[in-house]
């Protein structure tokens, strides 16, 4: 497939490393498709050069790149030309569209060191890409425009293209089949973002073990970690009141029990207020499958029919779930359009949105649902969403250690929760056969000491079946991980429900994956909010405190469960890309307050401008920093998609700086440990490295906890 070259003095290269990327600040596009390294250019940017349908006006989209930061300023000024600045381009560019009728643009008119059309291959996933070369059948695809108010040219354009099929449309996002022959021309269309090929999402338990058989129970006997809620330290922030009360939680996927408030199941009745039917064709919000009932039971389940034992983390919350089941594909199938799945429940008061599902193709890639995902929270600031890592770990080299680079979609995405499975601890039902004797098992894990270990028989171990980062851009996740391997939680009642890892009795099942961690982490959550109100009182928390909250207060897990030296699962303590930034742990986040400054900042900082909070550290102690924001949603097209860049600094009492200076992540972490954090005062400063699109006035909301460690 040959795609159109522009005439612009550019340079295609290999995309290199994103540390080395301030070097090329300014000078080049970092992309997915490469990197590109443009000439400076002071001529005006005319229609694209051959195409007699454009030759009377400029293309509607076009990249404009400075030499210098972008701020709010610039984006006024350019807002009063009549542009609109539609995506944010690594280094220092902007996708703009302008008047409809305008010929041509002067560099010099907007300041730009160089201005250049939006190239055709810059829109199509490089996993596409390749697979163009050897495929001409057709193929399902998703093409995105840049705003839902275009998607109507956008059809018209799909429709006059041969072997174009148009399946549905929604949002910004249209379905197609088509030739993989088309992509040029499909990508030639100036109002597409991206294409890439259309994803199936899953469940998350890792259902790939759930075909075998496991150990039958005689009796349900209860040790305490059947839910997974004892090694998370649930029990202490239970005792001091902290249950979830008087908040609310939601979550998507394959429904819950009956979906009948009436008739459903004793652990759930009092507890889940209302559902919402989502999927495909659905007009129930019924459970088929059996995961969405024990995803559910994990967030908010009262233990009722179990004396109390098998409590969800957050037991005392309401719960309003959505089924994304159709029982058109009889699989997950749901709206594009991220405001149908996420609107309903934040509307009915929920600020805790928890997704057990995901796409195991393309690990690692920030695509289209990344980003708008990205897009709602960046939207609903006070929502904080979850998603699972993914089941896609697996030792593929046999070094015995798991392989990075497989986080699903759209657990990719900057601004929600990513969470990995750790080991529960539980040594009789479930699956209880060593990890290399699942199917498969000889392949994915053959190599010791994996191969001989045992799903839950190590809660300070990572389950070996758990997605790792980084992402394709280098950014760490998961960012936390919980227990996920044999919990028991809450059966689905409907007649075609399966019991995915087995029977515990009549009322729960065990289940295993990143989807069994995520409700747990979930729960967590629901709790951290009650905290924060409550105890910190913070009246309506961010979703980047609740973050913050989370991650600040995480256990690590280093070195893993194989110890120091061969084998070593974990090779350097938090974060890394195996465990980001450690277990939750709630008991340690119910004690912050009294020991811990909490910042909300609402207003933010802009480019090139600081906030500072002063703290005294007592002799002895350390000091930990975490700093969390919300950035705004990337361009699939973006090699590197952070888009505002904040960093943290910890100034000591003779005036060291410890700082990051992260240019890929939204998650900032400085630990100085006790004997060598120096005591007396600090100040700890979030600094405006670079701001091209923030929120009121240019500036970008932050959260931000300082905290003493012993």
């Amino acid at each position: 497939m040959k795609l159109r070259t522009q005439s612009l003095a550019v340079i295609l290269v290999g995309l290199s490393i994103l540390q080395s990327l301030g070097a090329w600040a300014g000078e080049s596009l970092i992309l997915r498709s490469g990197r590109v390294v443009v000439a400076p250019q002071d001529s005006s940017i005319a229609p694209f050069p051959g195409d007699s349908s454009q030759t009377s006006q400029l293309p509607s989209v076009f990249v404009a790149q400075w030499s210098g930061r972008l701020d709010e300023s610039l984006r006024v000024s350019l807002t009063a030309k009549g542009f609109e600045v539609l995506r944010y381009l690594p280094e220092d560019a902007w996708v703009l569209t302008g008047p409809a009728r305008l010929n041509a643009v002067d560099g010099s008119e907007l300041g730009a060191r160089a201005l250049m059309p939006l190239s055709p291959e810059w829109k199509i996933s490089p996993e596409l890409m390749e697979a163009s070369v050897s495929q001409a059948s057709k193929q399902w695809l998703l093409v995105s425009a840049f705003k839902p108010e275009w998607i109507s040219l956008v059809l018209r354009e799909l429709r006059s293209i041969p072997g174009v099929a148009v399946l549905r449309f929604e949002g910004s996002e249209i379905a197609i089949s088509a030739p993989l022959s088309q992509l040029e021309a499909i990508a030639s269309i100036d109002q597409v973002e991206w294409i890439q090929e259309l994803p199936v999402f899953v469940s998350l338990d890792y259902s790939m073990a759930s075909d075998l058989a496991p150990l039958p129970r005689i009796a349900p006997e209860f040790t305490g970690y059947e839910s997974g809620t004892k090694i998370m330290g649930f029990d202490a922030a239970w005792s001091r009141g902290f249950t979830g009360r008087g908040q609310k939680a939601a979550l998507a996927d394959t429904g819950v029990d009956t979906g009948d408030l009436a008739t459903l199941h004793g652990d759930l009745k009092s507890v889940v207020a209302k559902g919402y039917a989502l999927g495909l064709g659905g007009k129930s919000w019924g459970d088929p499958q059996g995961h969405g009932t024990h995803v559910c039971g994990s967030v908010v389940g009262t233990g009722a029919l179990s004396g109390g034992n098998l409590k969800g983390g957050a037991y005392e919350a309401t719960m309003l779930p959505a089924s994304i089941w159709s029982p058109i594909m009889d699989n997950l199938a749901f709206p594009s359009d991220f405001n149908k799945l996420f609107d309903p429940p934040y509307a009915d008061g929920a600020r805790i949105h928890t997704n057990s599902w995901g796409s195991p193709r393309n690990l690692g890639e920030y695509d289209t649902f990344a980003t708008n995902v990205d897009k709602y929270v960046w939207d609903h600031p006070d929502l904080l969403v979850i998603f699972a890592a993914g089941n896609s770990g697996e030792d593929a080299n046999a070094d015995g250690r798991i392989d990075e680079g497989s986080i699903g979609s759209p657990a990719t995405s900057k601004n929600v929760l990513s969470v990995g499975a750790s080991e529960n601890l539980l040594a009789v039902g479930g699956i209880q056969k060593p990890i290399g004797q699942l199917r498969d098992g000889d392949k994915k894990w053959g190599a010791e000491p994996i191969k001989s270990d045992f799903l839950s028989n190590n809660p300070d171990g990572i389950a070996a079946f758990s997605s790792r980062g980084p992402t394709k851009d280098g950014r760490i996740k998961p960012e936390i991980v919980a227990p996920g391997t044999n919990i028991v939680s809450t059966r689905s009642h409907h007649p075609k429900a399966t019991t995915l890892w087995g029977v515990f009795d009549d009322e729960y099942v065990y289940a295993g994956g990143t989807s069994m961690a995520t409700p747990l982490t979930a729960g967590a959550a629901v709790v951290a909010r009650q905290y924060l109100v409550e105890a910190a009182q913070i009246a309506s928390p961010s979703a980047a405190l609740l973050k913050g909250t989370l991650v600040h207060s995480a256990h690590d897990l280093f070195p893993g469960q194989y110890g120091r030296g061969q084998g070593q699962e974990l090779l350097k303590p938090r974060p890394n890309v195996h465990e980001g930034y450690g277990r939750v742990d709630v008991d340690a986040m119910t004690q912050l307050v009294g020991r811990t400054v909490f910042v909300d900042e609402k207003t933010g900082v802009g480019t090139g401008e600081s906030k500072e909070v002063s703290f005294s550290l007592g002799a002895g102690k350390g000091i930990r920093a975490t700093l969390v924001y919300t950035d705004a949603p990337a361009s699939p097209s973006a090699g590197k998609t952070l888009v505002n860049n904040l960093d943290l600094e910890v100034v000591d009492s003779s005036g060291a700086v410890t700082r990051l200076q992260d240019a890929v992540n939204n998650l900032e972490m400085v630990e100085i440990q006790p004997g060598l954090a120096r005591g007396g005062d600090y100040i700890i400063r979030v600094v405006g490295k670079s701001v091209p699109q923030g929120k009121v006035g240019g500036k970008l909301p932050y959260a931000l906890l300082i905290s003493a460690v012993d």
